[in-house]
């Protein structure tokens, strides 16, 4: 993007150019009259002496600090040995601004000269300008004596020259030109302002001071010397996301413009125009932005929401992003161009909760590859550096958890700045990121033995260690036989907790060690009453060291299982033979068996009746069916028939 045409590039570069005109023609002295300071006419100077009287003299005037001066009144006094005010600046003779820029043209152009020729014309030229006082060039020219043809002809020459080359001023101006891969260039133009032409931009012929800011020439150096007209390369600094580049341009004693400095003298006599003139700078700054090619890498401090936890507990891990510098890198997060704005570079943090690990995990740079995985979770970050929190995890089991995390490139949109993100990747179990669940062993119980069994026995009941930490340490079981209950406790039934279990049903306790996955079988714990028994547990855990939560909490079952239960019963009575049943007698029949008192008599007797009565009822039908048939076949057909009609 240029600073010298228009809109100072794209507003994807958003150039903001500030073309300040610091030092124009004019330095401060164009505008303001210079301090005044006193000097002296010594003497003549350069010019010709008319040997007519010996005393008109047409040429420059020898000052006290060593310059040279011509008049500007024709027919004034001589201004040898008068004191003389000075005062510089663009409007210090009574003139247009075309003859004032001419004047100060003549002054810097020939007035230092040693020739008398020069000197003389010179000084018929600026009479010419400010007046001749009634008479004309050749009356002056005369007194260069018989040289007066050759001053005349050069004092015209002279206003022709001044006429087509002075200028009222000159201005500078700088552009700065930025590409989004940091290269660039600085370029300063002069424009002078003809007399005779108007605005001219001026070949490369002046050398200035060029200096940078946020920028460096190609030997590393901020300060380089330039022509007006020519660009120098240089390449953008900074770590920034956003470049600034300022660019200024100093030309120093230049000869243009219309400034110049007369003297005036309390005497009375003429004023003088100092020689030489007045040299004049030209500079001016301008500035550039736009967006920063270097890459930024961003960085994640994390730490976990639940340091101690227990099973099921719902974890999320805190993200705070920033910038980590080096370099070659941005200090600060990248940017890029949306719709006409500079947007923030959005990136994606991937989580994922590593666990649960059976020992402590220990800090490293990279993670296990075949560490168990809970769950994978995304945060997509819009906003660059500040805090955010993950989605949540629940934590399946005791053991130990660890949070890691990415940043991948490819996450990022490549129209949203992608080629601007670098990489980043977490390490592994870090204190911040680790979540310790305490872990209770899973311990499934059997009664070892008979499910019944007589009084007196000694059972015990056998802890079946699952999911068991091989670095937790050994913890102390005490197994309790409750009981005897009058009914089976129905399985499923919670009879803690243990403190409040009725004394009086707790038959016995029993010690066991468990550590590692395995059985562990109980003393056996004598069972005394009949009655139904169960076998309960509890633990206090591994305990506390030093204020840190113990490895293995205090864990209990006090539910009824199946597996747990069994029953005390008496032995069985001696058993004795049947008595032998009463011969039947021989004139009645056998009577069925009975067992009962009177009223089994009753009950049984009645049966016998109604069973018997029926018996009856139905042989007496059968007797009667068969007496009919056989009349119906002895007698015919139509005695049959008349029977039949009679019924």
């Amino acid at each position: 993007m240029n600073s010298r045409h228009g809109p100072l590039g794209p507003l994807r570069h958003r150039m903001t150019t500030s073309l300040l005109l610091v030092l124009t023609l004019l330095a401060a002295p164009l505008f303001l009259l210079a301090p005044a300071e006193a000097v002296t006419s010594t003497g003549l100077g350069t010019g010709h002496l008319w040997r007519g009287d010996n005393a008109s003299w047409l040429g420059t005037y020898r000052l006290e600090d060593g310059r040279q001066a011509f008049c500007l009144e024709a027919g004034k006094s001589s201004p040898v040995g008068n004191h003389y005010d000075t005062e510089t600046g663009s409007e210090v003779v009574g003139v247009s601004t075309a003859d004032h820029a001419r004047l100060a043209y003549i002054a810097r152009t020939w007035g230092d000269t040693g020739d008398a020729d020069t000197a003389a014309a010179g000084q018929l030229a600026v009479w010419t300008i400010t007046g001749l006082n009634g008479h004309t060039q050749r009356y002056y020219a005369g007194r260069a004596n018989e040289r007066w043809p050759i001053v005349l002809e050069r004092a015209n020459q002279m206003l022709a020259e001044a006429t087509a080359a002075a200028s009222t001023s000159v201005t500078g101006s700088v552009s700065v030109d930025l590409q989004p891969d940091g290269t660039g260039s600085i370029r300063a133009d002069l424009v002078v302002d003809r007399v005779g032409g108007g605005p001219e931009e001026l070949g490369p012929a002046h050398v200035g001071t060029a200096t940078l800011t946020g920028a460096v020439f190609a030997d590393g150096s901020t300060q380089a010397l330039l022509h007006n007209g020519n660009a120098l390369p240089f390449t953008a600094t900074g770590d920034r996301a956003q470049m600034t580049v300022t660019g200024e341009a100093r030309f120093d004693d230049l000869p243009y413009g219309r400034v110049m400095t007369v003297g005036t003298s309390p005497a009375g006599s003429q004023r003088i125009l100092f020689t030489g003139g007045v040299s004049v700078a030209a500079s001016d700054v301008a500035s550039v932005e736009s967006l920063s090619p270097l890459p930024f890498r961003p960085t994640v401090s994390t730490a976990t929401s639940d340091v101690v936890a227990e099973p099921g507990t719902v974890v999320t891990d805190q993200l705070t992003l920033d910038v980590l510098p080096g370099e070659g890198l941005l200090s600060e997060w990248g940017r890029y161009e949306a719709d006409g704005t500079w947007s923030l570079v959005p990136v994606t943090v991937r989580s994922r909760l590593l666990g649960p690990f059976r020992t402590p995990v220990e800090p490293r740079d990279e993670w296990p590859a075949d560490a168990p995985v809970v769950c994978d979770v995304a945060v997509e970050v819009l906003d660059g550096p500040g805090t955010y929190a993950t989605p949540g995890c629940e934590l399946p089991s005791g053991g130990w958890y660890t949070w890691v995390e990415t940043i991948d490139p490819a996450d990022t949109p490549a129209e949203a700045g992608r080629d601007r993100v670098q990489g980043w990747r977490s390490a592994f179990g870090t204190a911040f990121e680790t979540t310790f669940v305490p872990w209770a062993p899973r311990i499934e119980t059997a009664v070892v033995g008979d499910r019944e069994v007589l009084p007196g026995s000694c059972v015990s009941d056998a802890l079946d260690v699952l999911d068991g930490n091989p670095a937790a340490p050994e913890v102390r079981v005490d197994t309790l036989l409750v009981g005897p209950f009058t009914e089976a406790p129905a399985p499923g039934t919670d009879l803690g907790p243990v403190a409040e279990i009725d004394e009086s049903l707790l038959a016995g306790r029993a010690e066991t060690t468990i550590g590692a996955d395995g059985r562990y079988e109980a003393p056996c714990i004598v069972a005394t009453e009949p009655g139904h028994y169960v076998f309960l547990f509890t633990s206090d855990g591994s305990g506390s060291v030093d204020d840190a939560p113990p490895v293995v909490p205090a864990f209990a079952d006090t539910t009824v299982h199946e597996s747990e239960s069994f029953s005390v019963v008496r032995p069985p009575a001696p058993s004795t033979p049947p008595a032998a049943p009463p011969a039947p007698a021989e004139s009645a029949p056998a009577a069925l068996a009975f067992t009962g008192g009177p009223d089994g008599l009753r009950i049984v007797s009645t049966a016998v009746g109604i069973v018997l009565a029926g018996l009856a009822l139905v042989a007496a039908a059968s007797t009667g069916h068969v007496l009919r048939r056989r009349r119906r076949e002895s007698t015919g057909p139509a005695e049959s028939a008349a029977t039949s009609a009679g019924a």
